[in-house]
Order: structure tokens, then C-alpha cells, then sequence
């Protein structure tokens, strides 16, 4: 049986607070992953009297200390495997605070009822513009949770799933919810799907969501939630549900979604009952008056101050029909447009995850669109659509594709922010390059080879290799000042025959038997006292690349061009640098790392293989006793690269390191069609979100030589939902990290035009950090 308190404040960590000084007022940040230890902290904060600040979990220490500078605030609250309050206390007298670090207890006991007053600091999702921080009162949030019990009929019976981040204003009003009501509250982590039919399969009654969560779980619940849960409302906010996502509910789960509408400053405003149109968020919640003035909706609470939402809206039979923005409106003429709408009617698009619209020169619109199809995606198509159900003066002017639009944490598209100069951070980069010059000095010189084949002072280093002592000397010890060198003896450095996966090792799920070829016999076998295969392949490419392909000039010429124009695909690639690239990219660890995936994958004697790759072939070649069919694609590929995927049905079909480049391995609809039923999609590639990733600087290697698609596994997954596959394990492998996406095709397959629409944000289904 589920059963836990739904709001209690925990004792041990409230006379930790008392003894670290934290009193009434004082801003602390609150930072912590969904779990039953976050709500206790911050119910134990406010009986404290002090105010809360909601930061992201995912968020830098820097944006934290931001926010709490903001705030007045100097200290933080971190809630995790242990609880523990940071930073100096604001009093400058020594005996009103005793702790600037205090360590509390990692287990919530002695929950008592949380009755304290106070405030409440939520920094708003950036949806609309840059973030701000929000006061709330506690009486405004208990009187929000209020509205959501008693329009939801919440009993002490009930039990509440709450997949969503527990900082952000609409998870908060229903944890008060939870609260007033004395129903039981399981936050479980936004991106845990599988915690969530857990918790579904458990008991639950009320499930709140936003859209992303929605989309995802839509197609994960056919396979993961059992028949006869208990839940009788499922509720949206913080975003629009369409027709099919409503539809796709009731279909797996028996019942439609209930609609919600507020923000971060009023709380939760209106609900509507599943089923009503697109759009659509019902009336207004008990306490709430509404009045729309000159198309804006204006609101009060409580018999307070009317309040302008910035919001366009019109009224019809089944309540408030938002359309979009006021701020974002675009005046043609004499009509004005809503983004919203248009982008509401894009996404109803079978092929498109995502869409942005917004004013472009001389009063026209434009659309970028992220669809499965990626650089396949007919832009006249998508404007057809739109015509087809628009006015004409809301018909996008021009339809974009692009490979990613970046969103909030609960998933809505994320207004652009004006950029201004950071110049600390200027001054740091002018002089970075001086870091990585030394390192390829270091390795023309010999040097680092020699040092990795066994330590060795400077004077005896600069002996051998025939090098002017004094200049080796200073060379090293800035080496070493920069983090290139270290002493011999300390730190660690992994043996690769120990790691899973390498060759020799039993567990290795996708090891073959044979030799002959690199995916068996091991070009990965590397011999031992030198430096790292490896690392010495990645030293060789971006030591070429900083003469190539990511250079000033080549950076400012795409500026300049755009990608499509860009000099890289003007002229027939360096060969030492396509050398470099392939020497690195299909590295000893890339090879274990495909033999890792066909075990992931499952693939079995006859099961028809086929590779779509920017490389060697590496699937192709380390599968055994399975017909394959190799496609190499891009221009680092080689001269036989094919545009285009043979026909036919496959079993698996991997796509290494050529998802983000247009062409065959970006169309996520086409791919979806190789997939015989039941199938297998393999994706091998790295992306900006995964954790232990590459840095965000690959991105500059995508914009001069290689490609924009799905650049987060948050993307890929929306997308691969989107065409009607269901996202299946994710392994992260090596350092940085490379992911191993399954997605695989059901029973629905062959009607993908019928398929649901699938979530365009959110994270991974499950998540295994593996290394290579």
C-alpha cells in the first residue's frame, strides 16, 4: 500500500536549521532531486520561517548563487543522499549564526505537521522571456492548493504521482494540494516514466502532468502500466494538449486529460475537464474572476487586484481558450497573430515534434519546425497544412526546419533571451588557446609518449629526445600547471582490459568469437607503457582540426553562408584531417563499444543488420552469422558513400555516427519504416544532454563538418516517439560519454500514420552509465 505524510516537516533537519542559526526571513536556496526527502526539507523551511528558494536541481552552482543574490540570500540546502546547508550565514554577528556548514540528517523521521508562515521564491520558467524570481506567500499557496483539492475532490484516500519538478510553480500548488487535502504525495523524478507507471501500478489516483511527460508516457503505458489501475484524473498544465494526445489517454489508460491553466505569480486559475477542445482550459477556479479586454485575459484572486495575464484568449461552451501570448503577438497589417495558435496547429502535423513561430523582417512569419523527417522534412508541406486550417494572414511565411528548439525544464519552447557579453569569460578564452597549443606541442615534441611510456624528470626527457634542457623544464611545469601533467603515482588511470566490453572480457553482451577482424581480433589492442590509443587518436584530430575545419575563419564563413553554403561541403574534405577524424572517431573503444550494442540489441543468428554510418562499418563488420547491409553516408565517409538506404525490411538497423548529419540517419520516419515488426533502431552517437558528454564546444564541430540533427537525447527520444517507435534502454559508454539508444518498433508500426504524438521533451526511459 502506498502510504506517506503529505506535507510534515522533518525534526532532526529542523533542529539542525535551529542550530545553524537559519531565522525567520532569511532566503535559502533549496536544491534537490524529486524524492520524499525535498518535500520535508521544504515544509521544515517554512515552519523554520524561512523563504524558500526553488532552484532547478539540474542548475550551476553559479545560477544558484545568482538567484540567491538576488534574493538576499547567502546560503543553500542541498537534498540528496545526505542534507546539507552551505554557505555563510547573513548575519555578520558571530553568536546569531554558529554554522556555515552544517550537516543534517539523510533520512526524513520524526514528521510532524508543517504550520509555519512565510514566503515562497520560484523563479519562473523562462517560457516567456528571461527568469525572474517570484515571491509567493504561503497563505497564497495553501489557498491555490485549496482551489486544485476541491475542484479535484481530494480525499485523504487519495494518492498523488507527481512526475514533475517540484520546484516549478504547478508541481508546488499541487504538493499543497496534497497538503490541505492530507492526500499521500510520491514525487518521482520528471524524466522516470518507469517510476511512474510504478507508482501508477502502485495505486495512484491523481496524476498530475505537463505535455512532454504526457506525450512520453502515452507511449510507454500500453507496455508498462498494468490493467486496473486505480487512477480517476489526470490533469495537464503548463502547456497545450492537442486532440490526439486526449484521444491517445483515454485509449491506454481509460480516461482523458483535465486541463489546467495558471502562472508562476497567481497559482493554478483554471481547470477544464478531459475532452474539451485543443486549446481549451475550462472555467475559472473557485475564488478566481476572469475579464477579457480587448482579447487579453485579466484575472483576480480572492477578491484582490486585477491582474493582466499577457495572454490572448477568446470565450466558448466548454470555457477559456488561450491563444497564445500578447508579447509574442505579430501584427500583419491590420490583424494581429498569435504564435501560439499557429504553433498549436503546426504540431498537429504527423511529422513535426516541435515548432517556434515568431515575427520576422518586414512583418513576415516564420517557423522553425523540428520534424522526424529532419533535413528530409517538406517545408511546402508544412505550409500547406497550415493553410489548410489557418486564416491567411496566419500562414507562416516561411516554414524552417531546424534540429533542435531549446525548451524549459517543463518542457515548453524557451523564449529567446537578448545576450550581452560576459567579459571575465572573454578574457579567459582570449588566452585558452595557449592550453591547447602546449598539448600538441607536447605530443609533435614526443613528449607525451615518451612520459606515458614510463615517468620521467624533464632533464632526463629533454635528454633523450634531443630537446634544450631549460626549455623542456618550463615547458613541463606549465604542462603541469595546466592540468596536462600530473606527478607519477598519483591520481587513477583505468586499465581498458578491466572495463566491460573489452576484449577478453566475459560479461561483454555483444562479444564474437573470431579473428581476423578488428571487431574480434581487437585493433584495440594497444601495447602496453604507451600512451592511450585512444587519446592519442583524439590529440591527432583536433590538433588538425584547429588548422581545418575549426578555424576563425571557418567559423565566420558558415556564419556567413549558413550551413548549406558552408566551405567544408564547397571542397573535397583534407585528407590528413579525414584521416585524423576516422582514426578517432572509430577508436579501440569505439569498437568495443559496437559489440557492446549488438548485445544491447539483442541480435541473433539470421536477423538481417543494416548500418547506416559515417565510418568504417564497425556493426557490420563485428556482427557474425547475421546478413548485413552496410550504407555509409557524409563526406568523411569516403568515396563509396550512398545517398540513400536500400529497401527492404531489417531486424536492427544502427545508425553510428550519423544521426545528427542530414540524410538517411536523421529521417526518423524513414528509419521507422526499415524496422520489420518488432524490430530494432540502434543510434551511436553523442549528445549535449547526456550525462559525462561531450562539452558544449562540439557543437562548432557540427556547424563546420558535420551536422545539426537531434543534438539531445531529449529530442531523439521525442522524436523516435513521434514516428512511432517506443524509446527502449539507453546506455552511456566511455568519457566522454557516447550513448547507446534502443527504440523498437510494435505492433503499430506499419499504421505510423495513426501513431500517436509522442513527447518533444524529456529525458531518457531508463539510464545505465556504463564505461568503455
Amino acid at each position: 500500500m502506498l502510504a506517506e505524510a503529505a506535507a510534515g516537516t522533518d525534526a532532526e533537519l529542523a533542529a539542525a536549521l535551529r542550530a545553524a542559526g537559519v531565522g525567520p526571513g532569511e532566503p535559502i536556496a533549496l536544491v534537490g532531486e524529486n524524492g520524499p526527502r525535498w518535500p520535508a526539507a521544504y515544509w521544515t523551511l517554512l515552519a523554520a520561517g524561512a523563504t524558500p528558494l526553488l532552484a532547478d536541481a539540474a542548475a550551476p552552482d553559479a545560477e544558484v548563487r545568482r538567484l540567491l543574490e538576488t534574493a538576499g540570500g547567502t546560503r543553500t540546502l542541498r537534498v540528496g543522499d545526505e542534507t546539507l546547508l552551505t554557505g555563510e550565514p547573513p548575519s555578520p554577528e558571530p553568536s546569531a549564526r554558529t554554522s556555515s556548514s552544517a550537516r543534517v540528517p539523510s533520512s526524513p523521521r520524526g514528521l510532524a505537521p508543517a504550520d509555519g508562515g512565510g514566503n515562497v521564491l520560484i523563479p519562473t520558467s523562462g517560457s516567456t522571456g528571461a527568469p525572474k524570481l517570484v515571491s509567493r506567500s504561503r497563505a497564497s499557496l495553501d489557498a491555490e492548493g485549496r482551489r486544485h483539492a476541491r475542484w479535484a475532490a481530494l480525499t485523504p484516500a487519495d494518492v498523488i504521482a507527481l512526475p514533475l519538478p517540484l520546484w516549478h510553480a504547478y508541481a508546488l500548488g499541487w504538493a499543497h494540494a496534497a497538503a490541505v487535502a492530507g492526500a499521500a504525495l510520491h514525487p518521482a523524478p520528471p524524466a522516470a516514466l518507469g517510476r511512474c507507471a510504478e507508482l501508477i501500478n502502485a495505486g495512484a489516483t491523481v496524476l498530475p502532468l505537463v505535455p512532454a511527460t504526457a506525450r512520453l508516457l502515452a507511449a510507454r503505458a500500453p507496455r508498462s502500466v498494468a490493467p486496473g489501475h486505480r487512477l480517476r484524473l489526470i490533469m495537464v498544465g503548463a502547456g497545450p494538449v492537442t486532440d490526439e494526445l486526449d484521444r491517445r489517454f483515454t485509449e491506454v489508460l481509460g480516461l482523458g486529460l483535465a486541463r489546467n491553466y495558471g502562472s508562476t505569480e497567481t497559482g493554478a486559475l483554471f481547470s477544464g475537464a478531459p475532452g474539451v477542445p485543443a486549446g481549451v482550459v475550462g472555467w475559472p477556479l473557485e475564488g478566481v474572476e476572469y475579464r477579457i479586454d480587448q482579447g487579453e485575459l485579466h484575472v483576480r484572486v480572492d477578491g484582490g487586484g486585477w491582474r493582466a495575464m499577457g495572454d490572448l484568449v477568446e470565450e466558448g461552451p466548454d470555457g477559456v481558450r488561450v491563444l497564445g501570448r500578447r508579447t509574442r503577438a505579430v501584427r500583419r497589417g491590420d490583424r494581429w497573430v498569435a504564435p501560439d495558435e499557429v504553433e498549436q496547429v503546426l504540431r498537429r502535423h504527423g511529422s513535426v515534434v516541435e515548432a517556434r513561430v515568431s515575427a520576422g523582417p518586414a512583418g513576415t512569419l516564420v517557423a522553425d519546425v523540428v520534424t522526424t523527417r529532419a533535413a528530409a522534412g517538406s517545408a511546402g508541406a508544412l505550409r500547406d497544412h497550415a493553410a489548410a486550417e489557418l486564416a491567411p494572414s496566419k500562414v507562416p511565411d516561411r516554414v524552417l526546419p531546424v534540429g533542435d528548439i531549446a525548451r524549459t525544464a517543463v518542457g515548453k519552447p524557451a523564449a529567446a533571451r537578448p545576450l550581452t557579453p560576459d567579459t571575465g569569460a572573454l578574457a579567459e578564452a582570449a588566452q585558452a588557446y595557449k592550453r591547447s597549443e602546449l598539448l600538441f606541442a607536447l605530443d609533435r615534441l614526443g613528449l607525451l609518449e615518451r612520459l606515458a611510456r614510463s615517468p620521467a624528470t624533464p632533464e632526463a626527457a629533454a635528454a633523450e629526445l634531443g630537446l634544450d634542457r631549460g626549455a623542456c623544464q618550463e615547458l613541463l611545469a606549465a604542462a603541469e600547471a595546466a592540468g596536462l601533467l600530473r606527478p607519477a603515482g598519483t591520481g587513477t588511470a583505468p586499465d581498458v582490459h578491466d572495463l566491460p566490453g573489452a576484449p577478453g572480457d566475459s560479461s561483454d553482451p555483444g562479444r564474437s568469437s573470431g579473428s581476423g577482424d578488428p571487431a574480434s581480433a581487437g585493433p584495440d589492442e594497444s601495447a602496453p607503457g604507451g600512451l592511450d590509443e585512444s587519446v592519442a587518436a583524439l590529440i591527432a584530430l583536433e590538433e588538425r582540426l584547429a588548422r581545418t575545419w575549426v578555424t576563425r575563419d571557418a567559423l565566420a564563413d558558415v556564419a556567413r553562408n549558413g550551413i548549406a553554403g558552408r566551405r567544408f561541403d564547397r571542397t573535397p574534405p583534407d585528407p590528413e584531417a579525414a584521416a585524423a577524424y576516422r582514426n578517432a572517431m572509430h577508436s579501440p573503444a569505439a569498437w568495443r563499444r559496437s559489440r557492446l550494442g549488438l548485445g544491447l540489441a539483442r541480435l541473433r543468428p539470421g536477423h538481417r543488420l543494416l548500418e547506416i554510418t559515417s565510418g568504417p562499418g564497425r556493426y557490420a563488420r563485428s556482427a557474425r552469422d547475421a546478413p548485413t547491409t552496410l550504407l555509409r553516408v557524409g563526406a568523411l565517409a569516403g568515396a563509396d558513400a550512398a545517398p540513400e538506404p536500400p529497401g527492404g525490411e531489417y531486424d536492427l538497423v544502427v545508425v553510428c555516427n550519423a544521426v545528427h548529419l542530414p540524410g538517411p540517419g536523421s529521417d526518423l520516419e524513414a528509419l521507422a519504416g526499415l524496422l520489420a515488426p518488432g524490430g530494432t533502431l540502434l543510434i551511436d552517437d553523442v549528445f549535449l544532454d547526456a550525462p559525462g558528454g561531450p562539452t558544449p564546444a562540439i557543437r562548432l564541430d557540427w556547424l563546420t563538418h558535420g551536422g545539426c540533427w537531434w543534438p539531445t537525447e531529449a529530442g531523439l527520444a521525442a522524436g523516435l516517439a513521434r514516428a512511432g517507435l517506443a524509446p527502449g534502454r539507453t546506455v552511456h559508454a566511455g568519457s566522454p560519454a557516447a550513448t547507446l539508444a534502443l527504440a523498437h518498433a510494435g505492433p503499430r508500426a506499419a499504421a505510423r500514420t495513426a501513431a500517436p504524438a509522442a513527447a518533444r521533451t524529456a529525458a531518457r526511459t531508463e539510464e545505465e552509465e556504463m564505461p568503455s
